[in-house]
């Protein structure tokens, strides 16, 4: 396989957690509309979808360590207990064309080679979801940017890409 898809659950799961550890308590309710999730929410669906794609393709049952809490502890629990399962699992060596994977996409069953599981539906959902969590947290007035996100973008303090309107 090219990339070491443990290592890049991994990765952004630490993202997700550093980026948590900036949001105070009470923005962990806080949400982008009355109709979606909430950042809390967000962020234990991101650590769930690292284990429900990455299990089925290493041949292991899909476990979750979702408490059911929105407290900041409970997800950040959550989500180093998924980074420590995930340690433990072998290495993905190859997708499988000829394996099909089902899983439930709302309310929608889905059967899908390994590739397009992975690639079509469990990253997507992965990403989507700690994009959600930047996104609310950046609503509610926390500083976060993209080095937050993805781990690698450094910007001076104080630059901006958008041009002051003075």
């Amino acid at each position: 396989m090219d990339i070491d898809l443990k290592a890049l659950l991994a990765h952004y799961l630490n993202q997700l957690d550093k980026m948590l550890q900036q949001v105070p308590e009470e923005h962990f309710s806080a949400s982008l509309s009355a109709d979606m999730f909430c950042l809390a929410t967000n962020a234990r669906i991101a650590a769930n979808f690292a284990l429900r794609g990455y299990c089925p393709l290493v041949g292991v049952e899909v476990v979750s360590f979702d408490k059911g809490s929105d407290d900041k502890s409970a997800v950040r629990e959550q989500i180093s207990a998924t980074l420590g399962y995930l340690n433990k699992l072998p290495k993905l060596e190859a997708l499988n064309k000829d394996v099909l994977l089902g899983e439930k996409a709302g309310f929608v069953e889905l059967s899908l080679p390994q590739p397009e599981f992975l690639h079509h539906y469990i990253l997507p959902n992965f990403f989507f979801h700690i994009s959600m969590v930047y996104s609310i947290a950046k609503s509610v007035g926390i500083h976060l940017g993209k080095a937050d996100f993805d781990g690698y973008h450094s910007y001076p303090a104080g630059f901006s890409w958008l041009k002051s309107s003075k």
